[in-house]
Parts: structure tokens; C-alpha cells; sequence
């Protein structure tokens, strides 16, 4: 090799070197593994308020998490568990005891308010006259007070204690040392707990998970449930890690083997691994540039990616070990150029997609893909390979397998099963874009977040009612008004329940009428009780003037104070054009009858929106699925027009294989019931590539044993990466393998049915060169 063409040789190796370099100092510096299954999902391009209210009512969830504990001795074990989290530097706050809760700020937040404030129980009463009961109750209270801060002038009535009773779960016991919450018999403890970093922080993720392991190690007794990101998260991270290593390792290993027996050289079967190194280092470095970070499905799937990138050192490596000394690289620059350009185009087609994760994908693969061609052109040259008779056996076994396949699959024949294929595929092919496809959590964590979300009366916000006012007056008037309807839907079981601001802060208007309430119930009961308590009537004037003092609660104190932390998800505040925003959640089950009901809501006041974030995701899911449909079908009809240039009346046997194979897997699914979702398609963009380099290289070197052996190492090789992803946990990556898996044997098979047939008298070559006709 000549100076100047090992120049290019230098300066690659200078790249790679950089790659490296930046690759190393950006994980050291701590850049993120982002676990996050929503980062594939794409922008929905909504309104700025649902966008907020989404981040919102999600945050609780992501920053926070809930522990139950069932254990033989709780208070023991409750604190030896709050111990060892805390040492592990996970968490900034934990709570599970009364005195961890900041209930002194009651009376200061709610106390001057109290006379405002009541429970729909006490308006009916005091609206029905009827008021002899809670005259009786007074008395007993000033006689034994029960409750909190109940005092003669004060708080006769014991309104404060009324409101609290009507607005905190009475299942909850905090009468001991424990907060506490029964499910089926069983007091267990609750354990809250902030978080102290990112729940998508892996390192945070494995010093908790690690905390609670070993705790229940120690305590094998006790049993905790789990609820928050947190949990998801780390399930997804570890599931993924997993997966790289195993899916990794196994293709490794089954491509080595592979390699062995072919070439039975060491040096041989490194050079082939060389250029999946070196792909990808470049490709990670261009990631980590470019997102400043790099999701963990982004390396198991765009590693399988890369594997394809051994197509080509296989391609050069067969031609040089079966030419020997009459091998030419130019002879083989043509198609391996074609190659790399229909498959780069094949992958990046996934940038142009909306999805974050899915265009991080595109760049890992197509950079991985450049990385590695240009290893195999610039390196591989300079490597000796070494022919070994078995090889030479092996090519001439599979070429006779290629002579007894060839020819028997024409144009006529092919253009009426596509046909069919097509009709079937179109008839009966269903499509599915449900967000179980992005679940990577463990069914166990799941039943966990089931439970504690039923019992505690917790939601994660995926279904509300966006509600806008010009102030905040304005917005709990709305809220209440809506209350009928929804209070109508929980009693006649259309819907689980609802929760919003104005459970907690009544508007103006309806504190200034509590307010009117609970003078007249002075003025009728207050002088009778305290002359049956034997207290001096001028307290009676000190009670009547503590109303003329009472404050109305407004929406900012509450939201402002400990007590009012929980609802600040439910609050926007200012979003746009002098509005405010907020959202009433809607739990539990919900069904077509009060969905219709919501829905004609919202479509008769231009002030409420009816958001459902699940639905939401699944409807962009299923756009994105058919633009990915149609960018396949887009890709195909541009590269058949590109390559006609080339290879004229050959082209159908250069487009047959992938095109042919995408319909074979069309139409299994369809006749197996199989729904189509957005990563079977994505999987297909990977046969589509595959298959287009065999069709290109048979059709370069039609009559080469070389082409064919590189052809069948090559899928047998991909199939080897992509049947191991078809064994994965994570849905997603499942169906990636089942379909390349499918689609890649196909290819194989089309790639030797559609050969032209070659006359007697013109015997095949080993070598690549006079193979062209």
C-alpha cells in the first residue's frame, strides 16, 4: 500500500482515537444513562397548559415514593428501614411517624378560617334548621373536649375539627408511634419518602433499590410494597443492562463460532469484529455529542444495529480469502458503497421521525454504520487473510444450495404472490398502538403500584379536566359548579372519584355563605349551650365577634403552607391571555358513559378540556406507526428509482428480497392475529436494509461464491443478534427480533429464489473478478 493511501488510513485512526478520547471523559464526567421509556415518545405539539399540567401532575409521582411495610415488630423494623435509606444518601426526607408530619400548622393555616369553612353534612343541617344534635354535641365537647383546639369562644362547635374530619382519609391511624393504613386485616406502615436526586438517576436507582435488598434481606419476615418512579425506572434500567449483556454476549459468542468454522483463523476473525469496535466508538461519541446523553435502549438496540455493519468486512474478507492474490478492491467498491448507502438510508429514515429516542437511535446506527465501512475500506486492506480449504468447501456447498434454489421464483410469479399479499395484509392486518409496548416494569412492581395506588387513593393525573378562569375566584367557582355532575357520575358508579382545589379551598362566595351559616347557628344555639354549661352569656359576644375576624382561606395561603403541598400539582396559575389554569383529576374507572358525558362538557364550555394522557400517547403512537408505514414505502419506491440506474431491468431481484420479505411478515401477522405496532415497522426498516445489500451484492457479483457466502454469513449472523432480541422482556425490543428474525430468513431465501439462472457453459467464480453479467 502506497503513502498516500495510507493516509486516509492514518487520519481514521486519528478520528477514532478523538472518538475515544471524548467518549471516556463524557461518562467519567458523569453524562446520563437515561432510562426513561417516555423519552422515545414524541412531542405531542399541545397547548403550553396541558404541556404544564401533564410535567405537573406527574411530578409528585417522579420525585417522590411510597413504601408499605408488613413486618412482626413495625416500629422496629420501620426504623431500621428509614436508617438504612438514609444511609445510603437516596432520600432527603422520610416520613412514617405522626410527628414527621407539620399538623401544628393546622390552626395557624386553617383556624381564623374555620368559621368559612364546612362540610356539606354541616350546610345541610344548619340549612334544614334542625340544629338541637349539634347543640348537644357542643356541650358535650366543652364538657370532655375531643378535638383540636376547641375552645369555648374559639370554637364552640368544633367547626376546625368537623373540616378535617370531612377532608383527611380516616383510614389512616396515627394514634401510636406509626402512621399507619389497614389493607385486608393488616395494619402496615406507611413510609413516604423524597427523593434526593433524579428518579432517572441510575446511580440513585441502585443505592435505593440496593437500601430496600438489603433490608429485606435482613428482615426476610417482612414484606413492602412499592409505589413511584423511581421503581419503574430502576426496573427499566436493570432490564436493559441486562439485555445489553446477554443480547451482547450471545451474539458474540454465536458470530465467533460462526466465524471459527468458516475461516479458522484468529487474525481472520478479528479484522471481522474490528470494524463493529470501531463503528461503535465513533457512533457513541456523535450521540453523546450531540444529545449530550445517550438512553440505554439506545445502545441495545443500535449495538444489534451495528452488527449489521459486519456485512461488510464479511463481504471483503470472503472475496479476499477466496481470491487471494487476484483480489482488487475496486472490483468490490461499488458495492459495498451502494451497500452503505441504501442501508444508512434505510436507518436514518428513523430521524426524521418526532420521537426523541427513536432519532437518537437513527444517528447511533447510521454513525455506526459509517464508522464501520470506513474501517473495513481503509484498515481491512492492509490485514493478510489467509485461504484455508475449508472455506473454499464451505463457499462451493452453499453455492450448489444457491443452484438448486436459483431461478425458481420469476417476475410473473413474484408480482401475483405480492399481490396477494397485499389484499391479505390489507383485509385483515390490525394495528395496536397501546402503551403496554413502552411498559419494561416487572409484573410484581406493578401489582405493588396497584395496591398502594387503591388504597391510598393516590393518581398519577392520566386522566383530568383542564380548567381555565380569568382568577383564581373565578376557577374554584368553575370547579364547584362541575361538582353536581361529577359527585352524580361516582354515585351511580360511571367514575372511581375526582379531586381538585376546591375540596380543600371553597371559593369566596361559598366561604361568605359558610360564613352566614355559622352565624345564624350562633345565633340559635350558641347562648343555649353556654347556659347549660354554666359559662358567663358575655362569652357569647366574644364568639360572635371572632366571625367578624374570620379571613377568608385563599387559594395562595393553602397552596403556600405544609398543608396545601400535595394540591400544588393541581395548580398552574397564570399560563396566557390573563388566564389561570388548574385541573380536577379524575380517578379510578371510567366508562364510555361518563367519558361521553366529560366529553360533551368539554365541547359546550370553551373553559374545560378533557385530557387523557394515555389516550394521547396511543393516538401519536398510531400517526407515528403510519408515517412510519409510509416512509418505508416512500424509501422503497426512491430506491428502486436510484438503483434502476444502475442495474435496469435487475432491478425487481435487487428490490425482491426486502420488499418481499416485508410483505412475508405483513402477512403472517396477518393471518396470525398479530397487530401491527410502531416497532414492528422499525424492525422491518432493518430487513429493508439488510435485504437491499444482498439483492445489491448478488447482483454485483452474480456469479462470485464469494457474494453468497458473505450474503448467508451475514444473516445468519444478524439473525444470530436479532432472534436474542425476540427473547427480551422489554416489549419493544420483542417485537424488533420476532420481526427481523422473520423478515431476515426471508430475505435469505428470496435472495437465492430470484437469481437468474446461470447457463452450463458459464461456471462460477471464487474470486470477484470478470464476475459482472
Amino acid at each position: 500500500m502506497t503513502r498516500t493511501s495510507r493516509l486516509p488510513a492514518l487520519l481514521w485512526g486519528l478520528v477514532l482515537t478523538a472518538c475515544l478520547v471524548f467518549s471516556g471523559w463524557q461518562l467519567l464526567r458523569g453524562t446520563s444513562l437515561d432510562t426513561r421509556i417516555t423519552a422515545l415518545l414524541p412531542d405531542t405539539h399541545q397547548s403550553p397548559g396541558i404541556d404544564r399540567a401533564n410535567e405537573q401532575l406527574g411530578a409528585p409521582f417522579t420525585h417522590r415514593f411510597v413504601l408499605l411495610l408488613d413486618a412482626e415488630t413495625p416500629g422496629e423494623a420501620a426504623a431500621e428501614l428509614a436508617q438504612t435509606l438514609q444511609r445510603a444518601g437516596a432520600v432527603s426526607e422520610l416520613r412514617y411517624r405522626p410527628g414527621d408530619y407539620q399538623l401544628d400548622s393546622l390552626l395557624e393555616v386553617l383556624g381564623p378560617s374555620r368559621y368559612r369553612l364546612l362540610d356539606d353534612h354541616l350546610r345541610t343541617t344548619i340549612d334544614g334548621g334542625d340544629t338541637d344534635e349539634l347543640r348537644r354535641q357542643a356541650l358535650a365537647s366543652l364538657v370532655m373536649p375531643t378535638g383540636i383546639d376547641q375552645h369555648p369562644v374559639r370554637d364552640p362547635f368544633g367547626l376546625l375539627n368537623r373540616w378535617l374530619d370531612s377532608q383527611l382519609s380516616t383510614r389512616f391511624d396515627t394514634r401510636g408511634d406509626l402512621v399507619t393504613l389497614e389493607v385486608d386485616g393488616k395494619a402496615l406502615v406507611v413510609m413516604t419518602g423524597e427523593l434526593a436526586g433524579s428518579a432517572w438517576d441510575t446511580g440513585l436507582q441502585d443505592r435505593l433499590t440496593g437500601a430496600i435488598d438489603a433490608f429485606q434481606k435482613a428482615h426476610p419476615g417482612a414484606h413492602l410494597w412499592r409505589s413511584g418512579m423511581v421503581f419503574h425506572a430502576a426496573d427499566g434500567a436493570h432490564q436493559a443492562r441486562s439485555e445489553i449483556s446477554t443480547i451482547g454476549l450471545g451474539s458474540l459468542i454465536g458470530v465467533l463460532l460462526i466465524l471459527l468454522v468458516v475461516f479458522r483463523s484468529p487474525v481472520t476473525i478479528a479484522t471481522l469484529l474490528l470494524p463493529l469496535a470501531t463503528g461503535a466508538v465513533f457512533a457513541l461519541a456523535i450521540t453523546l455529542w450531540w444529545f449530550q446523553g445517550i438512553h440505554l435502549l439506545t445502545i441495545a438496540f443500535g449495538s444489534s444495529l451495528i452488527g449489521v455493519a459486519i456485512d461488510y468486512a464479511l463481504h471483503l474478507q470472503c472475496a479476499r480469502a477466496l481470491a487471494g492474490r487476484e483480489f482488487r478492491l475496486r472490483h468490490m467498491l461499488p458495492g459495498l458503497a451502494l451497500g452503505l448507502v441504501t442501508s444508512v438510508m434505510a436507518y436514518v429514515v428513523q430521524a426524521f421521525t418526532p420521537m426523541p429516542g427513536l432519532r437518537q437511535m437513527a444517528i447511533f446506527a447510521g454513525c455506526g454504520l459509517v464508522g464501520a465501512w470506513l474501517t473495513v475500506v481503509l484498515w481491512l486492506p492492509m490485514t493478510r487473510v489467509r485461504t484455508t480449504p475449508g472455506t473454499r468447501k464451505l463457499a462451493e456447498r452453499l453455492w450448489r444450495v444457491l443452484d438448486h434454489l436459483r431461478g425458481r421464483l420469476g417476475p410473473r410469479l413474484a408480482l401475483v404472490l405480492a399481490l396477494i399479499a397485499v389484499a391479505i395484509a390489507g383485509v385483515r392486518l390490525q394495528g395496536d398502538d397501546s402503551l403496554r409496548l413502552l411498559n419494561t416494569s416487572s409484573q410484581q412492581l406493578l401489582g405493588d403500584e396497584a395496591l398502594i395506588q387503591r388504597e391510598l387513593g393516590r393518581d398519577t393525573g392520566t386522566v383530568y379536566l383542564l380548567i381555565t378562569a380569568h382568577d383564581s375566584e373565578g376557577f374554584l367557582g368553575r370547579v364547584e359548579s362541575l361538582n353536581p355532575l361529577l359527585d352524580g357520575l361516582v354515585k351511580d358508579g360511571h367514575l372511581g372519584g375526582h379531586t381538585s382545589l376546591a375540596d380543600h379551598v371553597p371559593s369566596g362566595a361559598r366561604q361568605g355563605a359558610n360564613l352566614e351559616r355559622t352565624r345564624r347557628l350562633y345565633q340559635q344555639q350558641l347562648d343555649q349551650v353556654y347556659a347549660s354549661a354554666g359559662l358567663p352569656p358575655a362569652l357569647y359576644e366574644r364568639a360572635m365577634e371572632m366571625l367578624t375576624q374570620s379571613p377568608p382561606l385563599t387559594l395562595d395561603h393553602w397552596l403556600t403552607s405544609p398543608l396545601g403541598e400535595s394540591d400544588q400539582r393541581l395548580w398552574l396559575g397564570d399560563i396566557d391571555k390573563g388566564q389561570v389554569a388548574g385541573m380536577v383529576t379524575l380517578s379510578g374507572g371510567i366508562d364510555d358513559y361518563a367519558r361521553q358525558q366529560l366529553e360533551s362538557l368539554a365541547r359546550s364550555d370553551e373553559h374545560i378540556e378533557l385530557v387523557d394522557r394515555v389516550e394521547q400517547i396511543s393516538n401519536v403512537l398510531g400517526k407515528l406507526r403510519r408515517q412510519i408505514a409510509q416512509w418505508v414505502a416512500g424509501a422503497l419506491v426512491v430506491l428502486t428509482l436510484l438503483l434502476a440506474l444502475r442495474y435496469r431491468w435487475r432491478t425487481w431481484r435487487v428490490i425482491a428480497p426486502a420488499g418481499g420479505a416485508i410483505l412475508t411478515v405483513l402477512t403472517l401477522y396477518a393471518l396470525l392475529g398479530v397487530p401491527l405496532n410502531l416497532f414492528h415497522q422499525l424492525a422491518l426498516l432493518l430487513v429493508l436494509g439488510i435485504g437491499l445489500d444482498a439483492g445489491i451484492f448478488m447482483q454485483e457479483h452474480p456469479r462470485a461464491h464469494h457474494a453468497w457466502l458473505a450474503i448467508t454469513l451475514s444473516i445468519l449472523s444478524s439473525l444470530l443478534a436479532f432472534g436474542l432480541l425476540a427473547f427480551s422482556a422489554t416489549p419493544a425490543l420483542h417485537h424488533i427480533g420476532m420481526t427481523t428474525l422473520i423478515g431476515l430468513a426471508s430475505v435469505w431465501l428470496l435472495t437465492a429464489l430470484v437469481q437468474r439462472r446461470i447457463p452450463e457453459d458459464q461456471p462460477a467464480h471464487h474470486a470477484n473478478t470478470h464476475d459482472h453479467g
